[in-house]
């Protein structure tokens, strides 16, 4: 079996991915997988089937008992704290155990700086408190590719968000810790002591490739490693796992002998898992150095493929949900590209040219899923990545290890590495915000559909194949399914229409046919917070950095034609500085006149700078671009406040007329409907969110809509969508499509028809 225990491992995906979702892609490679097998590796035919019918059941009967145990109507819960308390501002987090033990997501909002001072010391793995509360489903996705935290948190085997009405340290005590917990704590203690001991600037990243932790760094660092393709360096990998180890193994060896050293690093390697925080990465790398421990130990010969597709198979067995696992996927695809292109690796002699290919292989075998996770790649991954993999391998890594194991033996001794630390992570910081800043040369090509992650798949093994040979021009077939990849939204003839759940706010989404125009009308933007000091968080939701970016990013627009400010609301506009930021916008559109909003100037101001073109409409303005035209019915050349000085628009998409009216308030609607007495319409965006001083009795009489669409937060503070408003549309048997019941509303359409689709049901 030397070699082939990998088939087996390709056998366990398959079981578990057929087993949890069935469709006829997952039969059709079963199928054929069993045909090669049969035609290629007759011995391990019969054996590859079993691992699929018996990973096949196991996901099905995991899935089936994945239920909960607990009902909403419950109120009263005695809850254990199984994992380190995330303090956030005036938000605590954390995963707890109940009866049965069952998991539960608890969220609380801290409701005094005193309060979050006794929760901080009180609160660590081991803490039993009795709360009164309430049990939440959690959230689904409610915009297109966002982020689905209901099925996050149902893989991890947790079915309800609890939300304590108190938590009083009166009624929480400290139990005797388990050894996870104990090991939990211990973590807690090493990360306290970086943060607390360590210079700044070098907090986040050494916590980050000690204890795999990340949330003390910098946001902004973070992102620019992100953008580009740095990040797998601030997770503890196989590389440096293999470091460590083989350090250890070198210091210990001087003293004892080497079965005695094999021994310790068993003991201590599982115990390494829980302190870096057990991230599938950690678990991969640990588990294959076990596994070479004691082939060594034994004196056997394991091939590292063999034991690869071990540790895959044990993992899935562990745990089948982390299949789903973004860092799972890119873990085991990268190490099995390396592994297998090892020969062709080492039959360079030149350093260079081996950490060159190395890097190329990673990158390329990573791609497909850094595209269907991140939208993007980097072009500057490859070269950053040939600079930086050894500079973390081989300076700060070891500088991070010695800094701490001589702060543990003398503070005093720990001065000289701290400060090397901190010069070379301060230039390499430096130099990461520098090109991903204002010259990250990002390559946004969107989601691939499954038709391009088969086609990315074959071309990468083509590519693989060939390069072996030293056939270095197969990797144009990689560059040609790139070129279509970025290339399809021009060649197809649907068009779409999006108004995105952005919470209390606005934002359109509307890309025509053959991409011949992408607008933004409105971005949203989150209502300002008065904060003390001590709600402040280190990582602020933000509608445009978590949903409208991605939105577009997973789309694969790299341009958007016209960002339209209705007006100079933060609801409607608040987002549109961080959009700016990441993608390029060729036209803002306002409405003609001056205006004293001081957001809508520093947007005006924005532009300028970035060299946009700023445009004025009014009333009677029009363009028209793929066949489509737009005719803008407001505002007029006078206006008395910032409502009724909304650019109201009307088009037709899919055979439907439609009305685009921003928050035009009532004098404003007068106006409309005075000048264009014969305006009808199909679809309306309903004005203000719904509110009462909008969308009144005698303008729907005059523009007779058959579909209302309102953007509205759910359970926003201002009550809307107004009652009054609701019994208005159904009144006149009016369609009404909401955001905070529907989610994301979107409308994909062709010439002359189109169809409506909802996010949540």
């Amino acid at each position: 079996m030397r070699g082939n225990i990998v088939y087996m491992a390709i056998a366990a995906i398959a079981g578990i991915a057929a087993g949890y979702a069935w469709s006829s892609v997952s039969l059709l490679f079963i199928v054929l997988y069993a045909i090669f097998l049969f035609a290629r590796k007759r011995r391990l035919f019969l054996f590859s089937i079993m691992t699929i019918c018996v990973f096949y059941m196991y996901i099905v009967y995991i899935d089936r008992h994945n239920e909960t145990q607990l009902s909403s109507r419950m109120t009263l819960f005695s809850i254990r704290f199984v994992a380190p308390v995330a303090m956030d501002g005036d938000q605590l987090k954390a995963m707890v155990e109940v009866r049965k033990k069952e998991k539960l997501q608890l969220i609380y909002y801290v409701k005094s700086a005193q309060e979050k001072q006794q929760l901080s010391s009180l609160l660590a793995p081991g803490t039993v408190c009795t709360v009164k509360g309430t049990l939440e489903r959690p959230a689904l996705p409610r915009n297109p590719n966002a982020f689905d935290y209901r099925r996050y948190l149902r893989f991890r085997h947790i079915h309800w968000i609890l939300q304590p009405q108190s938590i009083s340290p009166q009624h929480c005590r400290r139990m005797s810790p388990t050894l996870y917990e104990w090991l939990l704590l211990l973590r807690e203690k090493g990360l306290h002591v970086i943060e607390t001991h360590f210079p700044a600037e070098t907090v986040g990243i050494v916590q980050a490739l000690l204890y795999g932790e990340r949330t003390e760094l910098d946001e902004s660092l973070l992102e620019g490693y992100q953008k580009l393709g740095l990040i797998h360096l601030l997770a503890i990998s196989g590389l440096h796992v293999t470091l460590l180890v083989g350090a250890a193994f070198s210091i210990l060896i001087r003293f004892i002998t080497k079965e005695t050293a094999t021994i310790i690093l068993l003991i201590f390697l599982p115990i390494y898992i829980v302190l870096t925080g057990a991230s599938p990465s950690v678990i991969r790398a640990s588990f294959t150095a076990m596994l070479f421990l004691c082939a060594n130990y034994r004196k056997m010969m394991l091939s590292p493929l063999d034991a690869l597709s071990v540790t895959l198979m044990v993992m899935l067995l562990f745990d089948p949900y982390m299949l789903w696992d973004v860092g799972f996927q890119l873990s085991f695809i990268v190490s099995f590209a390396l592994i297998l292109s090892s020969p062709m690796i080492m039959s360079y002699h030149s350093a260079v040219f081996r950490l060159f290919f190395t890097t190329a292989i990673a990158q390329l075998s990573a791609l497909p899923f850094l595209l269907y996770y991140f939208f993007e790649v980097s072009l500057w991954s490859l070269p950053l990545n040939v600079i930086f993999v050894p500079l973390y391998s081989f300076m700060i890594l070891p500088l991070a290890v010695a800094s701490l194991v001589a702060y543990y033996v003398h503070p005093l001794f720990s001065a000289p590495f701290m400060w090397l630390l901190q010069k070379i992570i301060i230039i390499s910081s430096d130099v990461v915000a520098l090109f991903s800043s204002n010259h990250s040369l990002s390559l946004i090509l969107g989601k691939p559909s499954f038709f391009f992650l088969v086609c990315y798949a074959v071309a990468i093994l083509v590519a693989f194949v060939q390069m072996e040979r030293k056939r270095y021009f197969s990797l144009g077939w990689v560059v040609l399914v790139i070129a279509l990849h970025a290339f399809s939204p021009y060649i197809d003839r649907y068009g779409e229409v999006v108004l995105l759940d952005v919470g209390q706010g606005d934002c359109i989404y509307i890309e025509l046919p053959y991409r011949k125009g992408v607008y933004l009308i409105d971005t949203g933007g989150a209502l300002p917070r008065q904060r003390q000091p001590w709600q402040e968080r280190k990582r602020e939701w933000d509608v445009g950095k978590d949903v409208v970016v991605p939105f577009l990013k997973a789309k694969g627009v790299r341009y958007i034609d016209k960002l339209i400010a209705t007006h100079g609301d933060v609801d409607h506009i608040g987002a549109a500085e961080e959009i700016i930021h990441h993608l390029s916008v060729k036209q803002l559109v306002i409405g003609k006149g001056k205006t004293k909003n001081a957001i809508q100037e520093k947007l005006v101001q924005l532009a300028k700078q970035k060299n946009m073109e700023v445009v004025q409409i009014s009333k009677g303005d029009r363009w028209t671009a793929g066949g489509i035209s737009f005719y803008v019915l407001h505002p007029f050349s006078t206006y008395r406040d910032d409502n009724n000085h909304s650019i109201v628009l009307y088009a037709k998409f899919g055979g439907l007329s439609w009305l685009l009216t921003g928050d035009l308030e009532e004098a404003g609607e007068m106006e409309l409907i005075n000048a264009f007495p014969q305006l009808k319409v199909d679809v309306l965006k309903v004005a203000h969110h719904g509110s009462d001083t909008s969308t009144t009795a005698l303008f729907l009489e005059k523009v007779q809509p058959k579909i209302a669409l309102i953007s509205v937060g759910k359970h926003n503070r201002y009550g809307h969508p107004s009652p009054d408003v609701i019994e208005r549309l159904r009144k006149r048997n009016v369609i009404i499509l909401r955001t905070d019941r529907h989610g994301a509303i979107r409308f994909i359409y062709s010439k002359k028809r189109g169809t409506f689709f909802v996010m949540l049901p």
